[in-house]
Order: C-alpha cells, then structure tokens, then sequence
C-alpha cells in the first residue's frame, strides 16, 4: 500500500527535522514546516529562488548543494544561519538517482544541534570538574595515608591494623570527631575492635591526657557505681579511709571508655544519664560536687534500640549516647582489610621475637574465606598459633587449627549438600561478589581483584540481583 502524496506531505510537515528538494534544474520544489522554523526563512522566500539566486546571495546550504550536483555525493556540514539566530545548524544533502540513475536531484535535512553543542559543552565541563575532584581526592587520600603512617611511626601504641581505605577512615572520621566533646557510642560484634577506635580519638585529641577504660560487663553491680563515682571515706562497709576516685574523676579531661555499655543495671543508667546531662556527680557518700570534664566514648555488642524495646535499656540514656554514632563491621563483612590486619600481628610477632615468618599465599587464601565469628580477636588467636607451631619461615595451610579446618569445611558442606555442579557454581561465585561489593572497594577494585573486566562484574551483580540494599557499608 503507497501512501497519497497529501499523507507523504503532512508526514513531512510534522517532522523535527528540516526537509527540502531540489530538482535536478536547480528548482526548489518543497519546504516543510521546520526547515523554515530552523533556518529563519520563509517558505515564500526559499521557493521564489533557484539554487543560482540563492549562491549569488551566498546562502551555505546553496553552497553545499551546488557542491553536491557537480559531485554527485552525499554531504554533510555544520553551518550558522544568522536568520535562525545564529544556531549551529546540521545539513545533509543527499543526491537522488531514479532507476535508470539519472540524476533527479537533492534532497536536503536540516537539524538545529544548538541544544546538543550546549549538552555536550557541558558535559565536558562536568567531567573535567570530576576529573578534577577525582584528583583532589586522590591527593587528599595520599595525605591522609601519609599522616596516618607517621602518627603510627610516633606513637608506638597506636594499633590500626587493615587496608588503606580502612585505615584512611578510621583517621579521617577519628579526625572529625576527637577535637569535639560530645558522646561517641560504638556499635559492633564482639572483637571487631571497638576499643582501638576509642583509643584512636583520644590518642588523635591528646594522647597526654588520661584515657580510663572500664568495662560496665566485667564488675559486679554492687561495685560498678563505685568504680564510676568513687566514695568517700567511710561511705559504706569495707570503704578505704581515704576514700577513693572514681573513673570520671581520674579521666580528668582526656577519655572515659565505658566498653559493654549495654550491660549497665537500669538502676546505674539513671546515675550515667544525669551525669551525661549535668556534666556533674557526686562521690557516694559525698556531698561535694565534681565536674565532668571527660569526654565520654561508649561501647556495646548489643542492639541498644531492640534494648530499648525490650525495657532493658532507658531511651533517654540511648539517645544520650548515641550522639554520634559510629558502627564496626564484622570481618566477614570486611574481607579486603583480614590479610592486611593478619600481616600486621604477624609483623608484632617478628619484631617481638627477631624472626622473619611470613603466610604462604594458601593460608591468606583459607583466611580471606573463613568467615571469622569471633573477629579480629579470633583472627589474632589463630596467627599466635600459627607463628608458634610452624617451624619454618613460611606459614603453610598444615599449621591451620584442626578445628578452624574442621568448621569450615562442615559449614560448607552442610550449605552445599544436595546442589549440582552448575548450582554450586553459581552459589559461589554469588557468594564471592557480594563478599567483595559489602566491602569499601569500587567496582573497578572488585573486577581486578576477581580478574574480570568491569562489564561482566556488572552482568554477574544483575543476573544475582545483588541489590544495593543487600550492602553494607561503614
């Protein structure tokens, strides 16, 4: 079915784009609607002149088009009509042949590309200010690695153990935070090292001042508010004559670390929050007040809002503290920074004892795998074990700990059973990304590190529908 030639017109007619004919005499034989909105030029106008008066009135496109009907090729150039406003304006000329290839002519379109030229200026602009951001940030990382490394180099006692990018944040945000006082809560698994944190802010604030660590979890209730306030002398049965300081007040003004938090009886959390909102307390027994002038970092393995809902834990309290929040992954969750910590007590091992041990690549390997249930204080216990039963210089996988060995291998096992080989694939290769995409590495650092190029990690994280909700972050 051929369409009429009005439905050819009125297609024509509605197009974004400029048309225009010109017969094989030079005649201009038709105009839409655009290609006179583009050019400035009306309909009138254009086809009261052949391609010789609009040469002579040194239009471009006539230029374009008597190239065209010598050269009986296709041309394209960007061109500026002052009557369209001086846009940027693409022009195609196409000769036409009919069947015999006779020459009939050109048929020209016409396309504003203003908007395009301006998107595309901007963009460039954009990318050259990431560019720029990009090695802002780059420089900022150097420097912050490089402070980091020499605050290590002058106090001895500072562990910070793990990857650059973890070490980069824990100074960063230590940085942020040590120079002001308000309460720091610390959140994570039980030996994920929430008291090398702690430890960090104050030695980033003062390392002069006193930093008093107590564990809320480790002493009877009977004598944790003593060990908190202190007494007077004489305050109850069995108290020193001379009395004694409690935490707040031997902390002066460094840092109190009150570390399992969570397992403060209701009756304290009262006292602490009237301490934390007054900044001031008494001795027991005592009627003199004191200052508060501590900073105050606390520290749970506990989920103080499910504490909080379960009436175990005031929400005053919790809300007091957890001012600024700060939350420690566990090791499996921060897959990239378990060889570098491993290394680093290895490295202690050396120093202490003047030997030069190292792990094979195997048994870094097997550590990056193993999901570590008890964290860094797992992992620690099993590098003394290996430093010490393996003779030699390297660390091979046969030291490992038969019941390391034994658990993994029954976890896998178990998890396992009953799939095929393709299933089992697919499960590990699953497991392996979203291992790598819950750490801080980019998706570039991830594709390296599998050996993999950018676009396939992407096609695996759709096809596994590794959504971003399933990551977790610092």
């Amino acid at each position: 079915m051929s369409l009429s030639p009005d439905i050819m017109k009125m297609i024509l007619d509605h197009s974004y784009d400029g048309v225009t004919y010109t017969d094989e005499n030079g005649n201009i034989c038709y105009v839409n609607d655009a290609y006179s909105q583009i050019t400035g030029l009306s309909k009138t106008f254009i086809m009261s002149n052949d391609l010789d008066s609009l040469l002579k009135k040194h239009y471009p496109i006539a230029r374009l088009f008597q190239k065209i009907f010598v050269d009986r090729v296709s041309n394209t150039e960007v061109i500026q009509y002052i009557n369209g406003g001086g846009n940027d304006i693409l022009v195609t000329g196409i000769p036409i042949f009919d069947d015999n290839n006779t020459f009939k002519g050109v048929i020209g379109n016409i396309r504003d590309i203003t908007d395009l030229n301006r998107l595309k200026n901007e963009l460039n602009v954009i990318h050259q200010e990431y560019e720029k951001a990009l090695d802002d940030q780059k420089r900022a990382n150097a420097l912050l690695k490089q402070k980091l490394d020499q605050l290590i180099k002058e106090k001895k006692n500072l562990n910070i153990n793990g990857s650059d990018k973890t070490k980069q944040w824990m100074l960063e945000l230590g940085e942020r935070i040590a120079h002001i006082d308000s309460t720091v809560l610390i959140t994570g698994e039980s030996g994920v090292g929430k008291d090398v944190f702690a430890n960090l802010v104050h030695q980033l604030d003062d390392d002069s001042k006193p930093f008093v660590k107590i564990s809320c979890g480790a002493i009877p209730a009977t004598l944790l508010e003593s060990e908190l306030f202190g007494y007077e002398a004489g305050a109850f049965t069995g108290a020193s004559k001379q009395g004694k300081p409690g935490i707040f007040e031997l902390a002066k003004d460094g840092t109190v670390f009150l570390d399992e938090v969570g397992e403060l009886p209701l009756s304290l959390q009262v006292k602490l929050l009237t301490v934390l909102q007054d900044r001031k307390f008494y001795r027991i027994g005592g009627i003199k007040e004191k200052e508060l002038n501590a900073r105050v970092i606390a520290a749970t393995n506990r989920d103080l809002k499910a504490e909080v809902d379960a009436k175990r834990f005031r929400m005053d309290l919790y809300y007091r503290l957890n001012v600024i929040p700060i939350h420690i992954p566990p090791l499996r969750e921060r897959i990239e920074d378990i060889v570098p910590i491993a290394i680093g007590m290895l490295e202690k091992l050396n120093h202490k004892n003047g030997t030069y041990k190292k792990f094979s690549w195997e048994v870094q390997n097997f550590i990056m795998q193993y999901p570590w249930p008890g964290n860094i204080r797992e992992l620690g216990n099993v590098v003394e074990r290996l430093y010490v039963f393996s003779p030699n210089e390297w660390i091979l996988p046969e030291y490992l700990p038969d019941d390391l060995l034994r658990d993994h291998k029954h976890d896998n096992a178990c998890e396992h059973e009953g799939m095929t080989l393709r299933e089992l694939t697919e499960t590990v290769e699953r497991d392996t990304i979203l291992r790598y995409l819950k750490t801080r590495m980019t998706l570039n650092e991830i594709a390296e590190k599998l050996d993999i190029s950018i676009s396939t990690l992407v096609r695996k994280i759709q096809k596994y529908n590794l959504r971003q909700s399933q990551i977790k972050t610092f």
